[in-house]
Parts: structure tokens; sequence; C-alpha cells
């Protein structure tokens, strides 16, 4: 009989959206579909069916949603609401030890059910925790510029739950070794640093003679439309490169808040450079990698982040990026990359357009054989592999 992998997906990715967390919990049942029994208690039921066509064989728990999401005068009857959505689940199907919990965000209604359960039922709980929300000082001294008030009632909300997985969690997934440094050290043995990883087979699938070459763009940008993304700071930077080539190109893959990206538009448009991009909106998939073979580069502007998988995805697509020198992205990024100073658009700006000569292109472009060894570090199948074997030691 299979051990059974339950999954907590409360707060996660609508149809049409994909967040990091979404993404590495669907990559994970992907992969390991055939070794456990999937359950998915969810409230975005067409965000599985959408992305994963086998699940047709798992059990999936649609959650009526009843609540606006992370409304502070309803959260705490949204998390009593989910806790007892799993109690009467664990009640008519007892778990044991081998049985899995796996919470994909570190939201209170996909924590604190679970750590108020785990004292009445048995259970393997992993925890996940993707993105630690810096300090209010740090917000300030690095320009981050997020809602000040809004990030120090975040800051309190995410450290007070990690207190209570850190007190009942039996494993722990982050994206890298860089944020273990957020638990004592004899805790570190029970943290597996996943970073993501990239569809190489989605690549694979595209072809030259899929491409069509009238459309090249000179840059892509793909992520998340907010101002973690430094978007913001990329169209000014992007405006400075179009004084020098007027005829450049932005592809701008990505959809976020709708008065954000409204305040983006505009700016692009007071900028002078309204026909110099092309916003295409969310784009997955084979298409997304499309519309990376079909550009020079790929620009990573993000100015806090903790892995930034759409740079994999463009290196092992053979695209060089251009990416702010932040510390979560050290380690992992080394081959085909410019690294500016963080916050320098000038410098970022100069990074770009050193690329449009030629030469310089084709000596930080990743050559076959860096494309090969990337692809080795960041296919799925090797990842969730690792992050297999590790729950099992």
């Amino acid at each position: 009989m299979k051990r059974r992998f339950i999954i907590s997906a409360i707060y996660t990715s609508p149809p049409g959206t994909m967040g990091g967390n979404t993404k590495i919990m669907i990559e994970i049942i992907k992969n390991l579909f055939s070794e456990y029994e999937f359950v998915i208690i969810t409230t975005e039921p067409e965000t599985f069916k959408k992305n994963i066509p086998s699940l047709k064989k798992s059990q999936i728990i649609t959650v009526p949603y009843k609540f606006k999401k992370f409304s502070y005068f309803s959260h705490y009857s949204e998390i009593k609401y989910i806790r007892s959505v799993f109690e009467k689940y664990l009640e008519q199907n007892p778990t044991t030890k081998n049985d899995i919990i796996y919470s994909c965000s570190d939201f209170g209604p996909d924590v604190l059910p679970l750590y108020f359960l785990k004292k009445k039922y048995t259970f393997k709980w992993i925890a996940s925790l993707f993105l630690f929300i810096p300090t209010p000082f740090e917000n300030i001294k690095n320009h981050y510029s997020f809602p000040l008030f809004k990030y120090i009632v975040y800051y309190i909300y995410q450290r007070f739950l990690l207190s209570k997985m850190k007190k009942r969690a039996d494993l722990f997934l982050i994206t890298n070794e860089y944020d273990k440094k957020f638990f004592p050290s004899y805790m570190r043995k029970k943290i597996y640093p996943i970073y993501g990883g990239v569809n190489l087979e989605e690549i694979e699938k595209t072809n030259s003679k899929d491409l069509n070459n009238k459309n090249i763009y000179d840059a892509i940008f793909c992520s998340r439309l907010h101002p973690q993304k430094g978007v913001s700071g990329l169209l000014d930077v992007w405006s400075m490169v179009c004084k020098k080539f007027p005829e450049a190109k932005l592809c701008l893959i990505g959809n976020g808040d709708e008065n954000y990206v409204k305040f983006l538009k505009e700016k692009a448009k007071n900028l002078g450079i309204k026909k110099n991009i092309d916003w295409l909106g969310y784009v997955n998939g084979i298409d997304k990698y499309k519309l990376y073979k079909s550009s020079k580069l790929l620009v990573h502007p993000t100015v806090y982040d903790n892995n930034g998988m759409v740079a994999a995805e463009a290196l092992c697509t053979g695209l060089p990026v251009v990416m702010y020198d932040l510390p979560q992205l050290k380690k992992i990024y080394t081959k085909g990359c410019v690294k500016v100073m963080p916050y320098d658009k000038n410098k970022y700006a100069d990074s770009i357009i050193s690329l449009f000569e030629q030469k310089k292109y084709n000596q930080l472009k990743p050559s076959t054989s860096d494309v090969s060894g990337i692809r080795e570090f960041w296919s799925w199948k090797n990842r969730v592999r690792e992050f297999n074997t590790f729950i099992h030691d």
C-alpha cells in the first residue's frame, strides 16, 4: 500500500497564475505520482486539474472558500474553518506515522490547522516557507520600497507562524541554503533547500520551426508583476536602453494586481517606451519557452528574492541573464549571468546595452556544455528525486 501524501493547498495560485510555492508543489506531485497516494485539500482545484493531467487518479477535496483571502478581521474564523475540514478528513481517514501532510504556504490557514492537529493525530508534517519577509530595517536600508506598515505586520505574522512550525513540524522545505540562517543550527538537518527546477521536457518540445522570427525580442522579463520583482525599476532601465537603441523591444510576461499593472503601463507611457514593450500577461508551459527562444536575453531585476526560477529557465534555454547581485542568488547563478550591484539602474542599463554587441553577447551566453550542466542541476526530475530521498532519510 502506498504512503499517503496529503497536501494543504489553501493559499495557492488560482488558474491563470503560478506562484513559486504552487509551482514547486505541482512538480512534487507530477514527479512522485507513482510513489504516493496523493490527496489534495484545496480551495483551487482547477489549478491542479489544469496543470497535472494525471490527477484524475488522485483525490481532490475542494474546500468551499467563504472568506476574502488574508482578511485580518476574518482570519481566526478562517483558520478555525480549515481546521474543521482537516479534522473531518483525518477522523474518516486515520493517518499513520508514515503518512505525510505538506503545507504549501506559510499563511495561517495552511499552518495553524496542522499545528493544532499534530497534537491529536499521527502524521509527518512537512512545512514549507519560501520567502522570508525582510525586517523593517532591511526594507528601509535596502530601498525595497515595500509598504512599511503592511510589511511590519507581515514580518510579525510570519515570524509567529515560523515559531509554530519550528515547534511541531517534522521537516522543512525552503528555497536556498542562505535561508537556513533563520533556523537554529540543531534543526538544520531537518531542512531541505529545494531551489526549484525547470521543465526540460517543455524546452525540448520547442524548436526553431515553432518560432516566429519576425517577433525577436531584445529582452524578456517573466515573473509576477509586483514591487518585489523590480518591474517599476526595469521600466526606468528600459527607457535608458531605448535612448541608445530606439527600436529595442522588451517582452514582458506576467500578471499582478490590477492597480499595480495600471500604474506600470502608465509609467511606460510617460517614459515614452509604450511601443517598446509587449505586455503578454500570464504565459506558461511550451508557449513560455517559445518566447524565451525568440528573445536574446532575460532581464531579472528582482530587488528581493530567494531563488529566481525564471533565471534558471532562461539559462536552460541558452539565454544569458542580467540580474542584481543578491546574496540569495550568489551560489546558484554563476555562469551565463551579468550581476549588477543591487539597485544600480544605470549599471543595469549599461549591462544590457553592452550585450547588444555581438562579441560580448557571445562571451556571456552559456555554452552548449554550460547549458548541459545547468540543465542537469535544475532538472525537476533530479530535484524531486533528491527531495524524496531527504523525506525517507
